[in-house]
């Protein structure tokens, strides 16, 4: 027998069974009954509040509310199909519990801002938790800068050695990409603290409802505008699944650096067996699978994002049945960016730098060009483009015999150019000095990197009140 759905008075047929399949959202909206039930509570303080409830009703229908919370968080609530949605759910239990008096509770209030409310309260606790999370992922960058200042290692443009940078640098550009991720999920946080429920349908609803006190009581800092922009747009969740994707592409971008620096080929980097796996059949495999992982889902969740655009692009005004679909890419965004956010934490704190490897590759890779460009250019007064043009001759010979430009012969130096095999050659091209002689504000010089030590603390200070302001 086909059950009636609270909605069904209008209809002479119950739903198909195609019409109960593509309709539910139970199977994965069920994630929201917290939120759903903390709405639903005040709200019925609300219609106690304007006279729609007594104190006797609203008390009954809060007990029960909490009831099927604990039923729902125990697991023996019975998730139906019939019911659609986690509203519905527990409407039809509240009713089950109290009669007639659950079916008043939704009262002054349409499904369509019930959701749009829930997913609010839903992204405000979960962006809490990702917060934190990030902060934690954010104090691990600095650590590790702190404990690397004294390492060179090669900083590459087009994935060809450039110049040689302090370890800290590297960790503190992705420190720094990490801190707008923060921001913009702030942001997000922000976008989805607002009230929206009093709008109804679209058009607000036919009774004196105290939005005022429903902002206070749920612990929203402002109100919707507008009743039918509060319900037919998706602003809180582009703006999150945005600043998801932003932060995938950063995490996904260091993870694709640990699987290069990790290789037999680099040889900068090593992970602890504890994040990498083994080979079915090659016993001596050591595989950064956890990098691998994040890397991959990057496009799930960038794609979740182009979803999102996608299925608003074409909806008129206000709610539409395509809306629900906003949860499943949100829902899946949030488990994977807690997942990475861990995984990247595991590997900064773990990984291990060779410090000798990557001077084989600087003194290789012939790092110091500039440096020696730049020499020619300060002290020998040549014209800095007659300079490139010189160290290029002189780093093209070098590749042609097999030196580089610590070999190189005296005397050969002399042939590309007579300036070449002047005395003060050798300490143009230094290794370890050629970091700090880029002292520039936000340079790889150690009196920068430590300066840059110090504005990150005080951005990590920053946040953390930041944290503790919305965790009250």
């Amino acid at each position: 027998m086909k059950q009636k759905k609270l909605w069904g008075g209008r209809f002479s047929e119950a739903p198909s069974s195609l019409m109960v399949r593509i309709g539910e959202s139970i199977s994965y909206d069920k994630a929201l009954y917290h939120q759903d039930i903390q709405g639903s509570i005040s709200h019925s303080r609300m219609l106690k509040k304007i006279g729609i409830l007594t104190l006797e009703e609203q008390k009954k229908i809060e007990t029960a509310l909490l009831k099927i919370r604990k039923e729902i968080e125990s697991g023996d609530f019975e998730f139906k199909i019939e019911s659609e949605d986690i509203h519905m759910s527990i409407e039809t239990r509240l009713t089950e519990i109290l009669g007639d008096l659950g079916k008043k509770l939704h009262t002054a209030r349409s499904r369509n801002d019930q959701v749009s409310q829930d997913v609010r309260l839903f992204l405000k606790d979960e962006i809490r938790s990702i917060l934190k999370d990030l902060f934690g992922l954010l104090s691990t960058w600095v650590d590790k800068a702190e404990k690397t200042v004294s390492i060179v290692i090669p900083g590459y443009t087009h994935l060809q050695i450039a110049q040689p940078i302090r370890a800290s640098h590297y960790f503190l550009s992705h420190f720094w990409a990490n801190v707008r991720d923060f921001e913009d999920f702030l942001s997000s946080y922000d976008r989805a603290d607002e009230l929206v429920l009093g709008s109804g349908a679209l058009a607000g609803v036919n009774y004196e409802t105290d939005r005022d006190f429903l902002m206070l009581d749920l612990n929203l800092s402002r109100m919707s505008e507008n009743s039918i922009d509060a319900v037919s747009q998706r602003d809180h969740v582009l703006k999150f699944l945005y600043a998801s994707s932003q932060f995938y592409i950063h995490a996904s971008r260091f993870c694709e650096e640990v699987i290069l620096f990790s290789s037999q080929e680099f040889s900068y980097f090593r992970l602890p067996d504890s994040l990498t796996t083994g080979s079915s059949i090659m016993p001596q495999k050591k595989n950064p699978d956890v990098a691998e992982l994040i890397r991959g889902k990057s496009g799930r969740v960038i794609g979740g994002l182009n979803h999102m655009f996608l299925m608003m692009k074409g909806t008129p005004f206000a709610y539409n049945r395509d809306f629900q679909e906003d949860k499943i890419p949100l829902f899946d965004a949030i488990k994977q960016v807690k997942l990475a956010i861990e995984g990247i934490t595991e590997m900064v704190e773990g990984v291990e730098l060779f410090p000798n490897n990557a001077l084989r590759s600087l003194r290789s890779g012939f790092s110091t060009a500039t440096d020696l460009a730049d020499w020619l250019v300060f002290q020998k007064k040549i014209p800095f483009r007659t300079s490139h043009e010189i160290v290029g001759q002189l780093v093209r010979v070098c590749s042609e015999k097999g030196w580089d430009l610590f070999t190189i012969p005296v005397g050969e130096r002399g042939k590309i150019h007579a300036v070449l095999a002047d005395p003060g050659y050798d300490a143009a091209i230094v290794l370890e000095t050629s970091c700090d002689k880029k002292n520039v504000y936000g340079g790889t010089a150690k009196h920068r990197q430590i300066e840059q030590l110090k504005s990150a603390k005080r951005k990590l200070k920053e946040f953390e009140k930041k944290l503790n302001q919305i965790s009250k």
